[in-house]
């Protein structure tokens, strides 16, 4: 016999009761009806979900994996759900996306083209803008959704994780450490590491500057630069070395070459954020569309 949504629903609400009598009550059945949905389920599966002794009851460690991919399922169910129920309406109007310039490489571009086709109605204007600013214009009102390097969000402000991303070494072609495919941090000491001012994403920037520091790395501040390209053009000139996302390896800046970094912390996160309360339904509609396909 399949596994049916329903028994899914089931099993999840027992997950978070613990009690039957409870969850059946949630549920708006009685005890031994959920009793046998459950039995089936763990039949069907070969394996057991629940203890069941004079303790009361208890997840198994398959019943709390399996929970935790209930909860996925379901909400991208709904998530999808949702989505049709807007294209259905035809959603309509202008959708103000602003994004920090590496999204570029992150297929963003694909995302939002393969939006425009699904919901022929819906527009789009994009703003070219850094973390900072994106922030500023949402909770000004200006902005809808936004695609930013992670940093602590006011409470007025949701996000979504789109990628962790790792960082990587970006030296000349000619460089000493050009032919390596992977060094520690510490072997950038000596160098001119440099890195964009803190000015335009203070949070961004102090992460890069504590793994440098971590690793007796002195970052090079004298170029007051904005923007991550820009940082990439200088490297290509043979101006310094820096410690960039793995997503700019994608462009194509000649004269660099980008080497793996030892460390497993170096990284950093990239988000889709928006307003919390926001009752647009297009904004709504774009992030469910995020959230379920990625950036594909």
């Amino acid at each position: 016999m399949a596994i049916t949504f329903r028994q899914l629903q089931q099993f999840l609400v027992l997950s978070k009761e613990l009690h039957f009598g409870r969850a059946a009550k949630r549920l708006n059945i009685s005890q031994p009806p959920l009793s046998t949905s459950i039995k089936q389920l763990e039949e069907n599966l070969g394996f057991r979900l629940l203890h069941r002794d004079k303790r009361g009851v208890r997840l198994t460690s398959a019943g709390a994996v399996f929970a935790d991919h209930c909860t996925r399922i379901l909400g991208q169910l709904d998530a999808a759900r949702s989505l049709a129920e807007q294209q259905a309406k035809g959603v309509a109007g202008t959708l103000s996306v602003h994004f920090v310039p590496s999204m570029l490489f992150r297929n963003l571009p694909r995302t939002l083209r393969n939006f425009e086709e699904s919901y022929p109605t819906a527009g789009l204007d994009l703003h070219e803008m850094n973390t900072n600013r994106q922030i500023e214009s949402l909770l000004q009102g200006k902005a809808d959704v936004g695609f930013i390097h992670a940093v602590p969000l006011p409470p007025e402000l949701q996000s979504h994780t789109i990628e962790t991303e790792r960082l990587m070494c970006c030296v000349p072609r000619q460089h000493r450490l050009a032919g390596r495919s992977r060094i520690s941090i510490s072997e950038m000491a000596g160098e001119k590491v440099l890195v964009f001012s803190r000015e335009f994403a203070a949070h961004y920037h102090d992460r890069i500057v504590a793994l440098l520091r971590a690793a007796d790395v002195e970052p090079y501040s004298p170029y007051r630069v904005q923007h991550w390209f820009t940082v990439i053009a200088l490297v290509a000139q043979g101006m310094g070395i820096s410690l960039v996302p793995r997503s700019l390896s994608r462009s194509s800046m000649a004269d660099v070459i980008y080497i793996e970094i030892e460390e497993p912390n170096a990284e950093h996160e990239v988000q889709m954020i928006w307003q919390a309360n926001s009752s647009n339904d297009l904004t709504e509609t774009f992030v469910r569309y995020v959230q379920i396909n990625g950036l594909v």
